[in-house]
């Protein structure tokens, strides 16, 4: 057998926990002196700690919805979460108290939430449907005299028609500008007044991303391709596709490491390959280097990558990877260093199951390093669930609140 089951002896023997071992045949398991794991070994190399308690699970920060999650995001300071299902309902939830209190909520006319983001200085929020942008913002009653009060503070501030679908959304770090990428082409906004800037020939979009500091630019086009554009000029005319990495099935999610040290950026993607591939740019030399793959049961449907280095893989077999690749803020070149240093982020990682094998995750977002949040993490999935989670400390399986 590949399954152990954890049963509750004070409950007649009930089982509770059925853990997929992936093919490991168990010899040998080994509880926690606290009860906190379950470490199996077998007829394999791999070692498995199954963690079996809910201590990660932020209390009371658990949804339910009706309707697959497509997308959470979070407001800079942490305060608000914007969640898109499937259905095309928008819901914003205030989370400054002990749970998700709902205060506004949009339901979108071709029943899609595709893309959502959150503006860097969270002011507004912009949401990207069919062939509509909504920009969502706080209400300002002088300047909308004929609007009832909102107590929520938000309301729908700009409706942008489009002549094309519209796949992603990236808003520049610095609110200088706003890609919406299309089912043909990329168009670049003004992030003040929205207005329309220029029309960069991309291809469709699936996917898009501004680096952490705003000086580079990566866009999933034609389904296979990565490309890569240098964005630091102030004429748009000059920005320039340097790379395109191509992938052997269709690409649907890409993420920036969160630094850049010496010069070197990191970027992650993945998609129906069932693989994250990260690759190594090095800024001055203006060259590019894929330094690992990391393979996966299942297709990639999301990535983000948190400001202490961790890599959140939600894949559509119910589970969500987690790579540590805080080492790669060393500012190192990989090249430069043994096999040992370049493989460590790959030889273990943590794995969250909800699920397993009837559900797909479909999204993951770590909230903001404001607060001391960083290490949070959203997952929502095709079940129509979302759950904050605490990774504060891996070694540790404490349990944590957001109250202050």
């Amino acid at each position: 057998s590949s399954e152990v089951t954890i049963l509750d002896t004070k409950a007649n023997w009930k089982p509770v926990m059925n853990i997929e071992l992936k093919g490991l045949v168990p010899l040998s398991a080994r509880w926690h002196p606290e009860d906190q794991y379950l470490v199996l070994s077998g007829q394999n190399d791999s070692v498995i700690a199954v963690e079996t308690t809910n201590a990660r699970h932020v209390k009371g920060f658990y949804l339910y919805c009706m309707s697959p999650i497509q997308k959470v995001v979070f407001s800079p300071n942490n305060n608000f979460a914007a969640v898109g299902n499937e259905a095309g309902v928008v819901t914003f939830y205030n989370l400054t108290g002990s749970t998700f209190v709902t205060v506004y909520e949009m339901v979108l006319t071709d029943n899609s939430s595709q893309s959502i983001e959150w503006s860097p200085e969270g002011g507004c929020v912009l949401i990207g449907s069919g062939k509509t942008l909504t920009i969502v913002g706080k209400t300002r009653n002088k300047d909308r005299k004929n609007v009832p009060p909102n107590s929520s503070g938000f309301s729908v501030c700009k409706v942008i028609r489009n002549e094309q679908d519209i796949r992603s959304i990236s808003i520049h770090p610095e609110s200088k500008y706003v890609a919406v990428g299309c089912s043909e082409t990329t168009l670049i906004l003004d992030a003040i007044d929205f207005s329309h800037i220029t029309e960069m020939e991309t291809g469709a979009v699936t996917n898009a991303s501004w680096s952490r500091d705003g000086t580079w630019y990566a866009s999933i086009t034609n389904s296979t391709e990565v490309k890569v554009y240098e964005t630091r000029d102030v004429d748009l005319t000059q920005w320039l596709n340097l790379f395109t990495f191509h992938t052997e099935e269709t690409c649907l999610a890409l993420t920036w490491s969160p630094v850049e040290l010496d010069g070197l950026k990191y970027l992650a993607y993945g998609g129906a390959d069932k693989k994250v591939t990260v690759v190594e740019i090095r800024v001055h030399e203006r060259t590019w280097e894929t330094v690992f793959e990391v393979d996966r049961p299942d297709i990639i449907y999301d990535l983000d990558w948190n400001s202490n280095g961790m890599l959140a893989v939600a894949v559509g077999d119910g589970t969500v990877t987690l790579v540590d690749l805080g080492y790669l803020q060393s500012g190192s070149a990989v090249n430069e260093m043994n096999y040992n240093w370049q493989r460590q982020g790959v030889t273990s990682f943590t794995e969250i199951r909800r699920s397993k094998g009837e559900n797909s995750m479909r999204t993951v977002r770590w909230m903001s390093p404001r607060q001391d949040r960083n290490s949070f993490l959203a997952v929502g999935g095709a079940d129509g669930a979302l759950e904050v989670l605490d990774l504060t400390q891996r070694e540790l399986c404490r349990g944590f609140t957001l109250d202050e």
